[in-house]
């Protein structure tokens, strides 16, 4: 890059210093090319510099607050929410210094890749809904729900099983549009696992998987559209990271989880799901599937950062950016509506050389 500019910036100067040999070489033309020189490689060694990063859509606003605190002794940091098997490939193929991921990749599959996994924070998957009818209320629903709902077997919110789930609620008469996304998503597979655990048709069927290929409602690319989607149809459903879904102003619904208790998705019901998980020094993993606890938030999830074990020229070790956010940054998870990471998944991620 740096090369391609010079030569550039050394063509304009031939063409704008076409002036007899005597001329004075202090002129216009010359002085304004030796300026786009020193312009150029500062703006090229600056952009070479940052650091880059691509992958989960549930992580991008943790980034970007972990990036203005503490990247700048990397030399800044870029990020593009792509979706999680982005960030798995982009990572792979050393195309970014890192991929962040929502689905934990297995010892097998690191290895394979070349990458090693470190432990970022958790969230939630919300499930939001457009339904102004409730008044704000939020409506109850379970895994059982929800999958025949993404099925097409559940198409109106008065339906029997919503209405046994929500007694005394007065739900409205109107169809269900549910809206999944069709490229590779960390917040698919956190959805899916979900309702594989709960419906017996979703589990034979579908099985938990980070792209959804669905019959019923819209499919749509990527967690931009899924908010507008959901934003602009009457009677949507949709996933959204629970920083977007608050900020959003729709209504969240509350979840059973493997208690069977419903739950919100908040703070404290992610980190009783958090405390409870069992982690992997194997691959830095954490088991969250099922956990049992009453006040445990059932679409936990926990980000990871995949960075590769050797780095390949011009690319940058993001490994001391990394370990320092998930050490000290924890004010800045939390203003991003993550929950820092417990002792034991610190101590993981601490551990990496």
């Amino acid at each position: 890059m740096q090369s391609d500019l010079l030569k550039a910036t050394m063509a304009k100067i031939k063409i704008n210093s076409n002036t007899p040999h005597n001329a004075n070489p202090s002129s216009a033309g010359w002085t304004a090319g030796v300026v786009a020189i020193v312009a150029a490689l500062a703006f090229a060694g600056s952009a070479q510099a940052q650091l880059s990063g691509a992958g989960s859509s549930l992580a991008k606003d943790l980034v970007g607050t972990w990036s203005t605190q503490y990247g700048a002794a990397s030399g800044g940091v870029t990020y593009e929410a792509t979706g999680s098997s982005s960030g798995v490939a982009r990572a792979s193929d050393s195309s970014v210094d890192f991929g962040v991921t929502d689905v934990a990749l297995t010892s097998v599959a690191l290895r394979q890749a070349g990458l090693r996994q470190v432990p970022l924070a958790a969230t939630a998957v919300a499930v939001i809904v457009n339904l102004p009818q409730l008044g704000g209320k939020a409506i109850k629903l379970n895994g059982d729900i929800l999958a025949d709902i993404y099925q097409g077997s559940i198409t109106q919110w008065n339906h029997s099983q919503i209405a046994g789930a929500n007694p005394g609620m007065a739900l409205p008469n109107a169809p269900i549009v549910p809206v999944w996304r069709t490229d590779g998503s960390g917040q698919s597979h956190v959805l899916s696992s979900y309702l594989a655990r709960s419906n017996t048709k979703w589990r034979r069927n579908i099985s938990a998987t980070s792209t959804l290929a669905l019959t019923a409602g819209k499919g749509v690319r990527g967690g931009q559209a899924m908010l507008d989607a959901v934003k602009t149809t009457p009677g949507a459903v949709g996933y959204e990271p629970l920083g977007e879904a608050l900020k959003s102003g729709l209504s969240m619904a509350e979840l059973q989880n493997a208690a069977g208790k419903s739950v919100a998705a908040n703070a404290t019901t992610i980190k009783e799901a958090l405390e409870r998980a069992q982690w992997s020094a194997d691959n830095g993993a954490a088991d969250l599937d099922g956990s049992v606890g009453a006040g445990a938030y059932p679409l936990t999830a926990v980000t990871y950062a995949l960075l590769p074990i050797a780095i390949k020229p011009g690319r940058k070790n993001a490994l001391p950016f990394i370990q320092t956010a998930v050490a000290q940054g924890d004010a800045q998870a939390s203003q991003s509506g993550f929950v820092p990471l417990s002792p034991a998944g610190k101590t993981i991620a601490a551990a990496f050389r």
